[in-house]
């Protein structure tokens, strides 16, 4: 076999995953007659030797083998430090010029002020002598005052520009101190293709390989505009895989990898009898008793212990795409990716979707009114988990998270509060009744909601609130009033109430509730 014919192939499609990225090189070769290996170098040390393809395109043209080498080079930043050393060599170089024309500037000075006082002394006996009048006397001290005034400028200039100089000379220094850091033998991979041609060939060979330290995560803008919601959809890619990323073709991939690299296996449930508690030695009853002691000085019980959760495993449009189970966005234009992990955006898609539009008030908990938007995606776009920022005509109003949701699902989006809705909660009454021993005492209590639209439209408003749940038999708890009459009441004592009200309309929720309970009973919680 001939020897090795290295092979320009620089990178002209990166697959971005969830987690790490594919990159695909492509180059040109010129084929003789024969077998020849063709070696595209300087694959990051990150690369997956086993994720490397090749493939070979053109007539008389055959891929037999390919073989992954892995090696390690000089540090590919020599050059780089060389520069950047001139650099802060220069920069000192130019910081002493400055310092020299400073010197300068304050030999003048000095000269200057040596000449004021021979010259004072000179003119002030010419004056005395009647050879001299005022008018030369004044010639001269404007000349001297002009003369020092220049030169005090001139420093001024001077001090400013080696300030800047110096702050130059600051971060050259730190740049080379990083370069000189990272400095050292530099791990890479090769990749040998074994191409055999039957006669002279023009091919191009493609390869691929897959690099960990990639990732792109989803972002959106959701801009509200009366009942119309534009959907931003973005992608922000970052990556640290050893090599930089110039403008190429960037598809973006939904894939993730699971948390099981194999299908999970359910195993048998067992469930038995309970064995009896195993009786407590003398020293492990003083330790409950010490641990008991503790809890209540602490204002309560102990906490039971519980089992920590597993961690969870770790304005163009992109043009979409199915891939099995997966989605793949095309970005339309070529995206540039340092291996400096900086964030960078590109929009994939900007969705115009119809809401319906109303408010959640739980004033119970709190006095604001919190918009919210029902919304189905009716894109062929799979959206995933990701921070949301919200704008509300025009206005930055804060940010939310959205969910996965599947093209043709309907999800629920939680858009700020809006102060146009004011809400104001009161408790109206609050009453025991007498008992004597053995009869049934009844707590009255009565809560009373104001709701009223400050806005320029109509406000479908959900009102929620609650009564108390017993746990205990023997106290009894009733809804005894509601105005107006509850749209639902849960076992758990939730109340909730669908106000629909026009722009500048109030409504009044009114409740009453009652606790029965024998008199020597106490109640808490209440």
């Amino acid at each position: 076999m001939a020897e090795d014919t290295r092979l320009d192939a620089p990178i002209t499609a990166v697959t971005v995953f969830r987690q790490g990225a594919r990159i695909t090189r492509t180059g040109a070769a010129s084929l003789q007659p024969g077998l020849r290996s063709v070696v595209v170098g300087g694959l990051p040390a990150a690369a997956d030797p086993a994720s490397v393809r090749v493939a070979v395109r053109g007539q008389n043209a055959a891929l037999l083998e390919v073989e992954v080498r892995r090696g390690y080079g000089a540090d590919p930043l020599r050059d780089e430090t060389a520069r950047l050393r001139a650099e802060v060599e220069r920069c000192r170089d130019t910081i002493q010029e400055l310092d020299d024309e400073n010197a300068a500037e304050q030999a003048r000075l000095s000269f200057a002020g040596h000449l004021s006082e021979a010259a004072a002394t000179a003119l002030a006996r010419a004056v005395g002598f009647r050879r001299a009048g005022h008018d030369e006397l004044t010639v001269m001290a404007d000349h001297l005052s002009a003369a020092t005034a220049s030169a005090l400028s001139h420093r001024r200039d001077i001090s400013a520009r080696r300030r800047a100089a110096s702050r130059e000379l600051e971060a050259a220094e730190q740049r080379l101190a990083d370069a000189e850091r990272r400095a050292g033998p530099v791990a890479f991979i090769d990749v040998a293709a074994a191409v055999e041609a039957t006669a002279e060939a023009q091919a191009e060979i493609e390869v691929s390989y897959h690099v960990a330290g990639a990732s792109w995560r989803p972002l959106y803008d959701l801009a509200l505009t009366g009942q119309q919601l534009t959907l931003g959809y973005l992608a922000e890619v970052t990556q640290q895989t050893g090599e930089d990323w110039p403008e190429a073709e960037v598809v973006l991939s939904t894939t993730s990898r699971g948390q099981h690299q194999e299908l999970p296996e359910l195993r048998p449930w067992y469930i038995g009898h309970a064995a009896p508690p195993r009786p407590m030695m003398k020293a492990q009853l003083m330790a409950a008793a010490s641990a008991a002691e503790g809890a209540f000085a602490a204002g309560g019980p102990a906490e039971p212990f519980r089992a920590a959760a597993p961690a969870p495993a770790a304005p163009l449009v992109a043009e979409v795409s199915e891939s099995g189970v997966s989605q793949t966005y095309r970005v339309p234009r070529p995206l540039a990716v340092p291996s400096d992990g900086s964030p960078h955006k590109t929009t994939i898609a900007r969705l115009d979707l119809d809401a319906k539009l109303d408010y959640l008030a739980v004033p119970v908990m709190a006095p604001e009114a919190y918009l919210r938007a029902t919304v189905s995606n009716t894109s062929p776009l799979l959206l995933l988990p990701g921070t949301a920022r919200i704008f509300r005509d025009g206005q930055y109003a804060g940010e939310t998270a959205l969910q996965t949701v599947a093209t043709g699902e309907e999800f629920e989006l939680q858009l700020g509060v809006d102060d146009r809705i004011r809400i104001e909660r009161e408790l109206r009454r609050r009453s025991t009744s007498k008992a004597v021993i053995g009869t049934t005492r009844t707590v009255d209590i009565a809560y009373e909601t104001t709701v009223e639209n400050h806005g320029s439209a109509k406000a479908a408003i959900s009102v929620r609130d609650h009564i108390p749940v017993s746990t205990d038999g023997e106290i009894k708890v009733r809804l005894r009033e509601a105005s107006p009459s509850v749209s639902e009441q849960t076992d758990l004592g939730e109340l909730a109430w669908e106000l629909s009200l026009d722009p500048g309309q109030a409504a009044t929720i009114r409740y009453r509730f009652t606790v029965e309970h024998p008199a020597q009973v106490s109640v808490s919680g209440l």
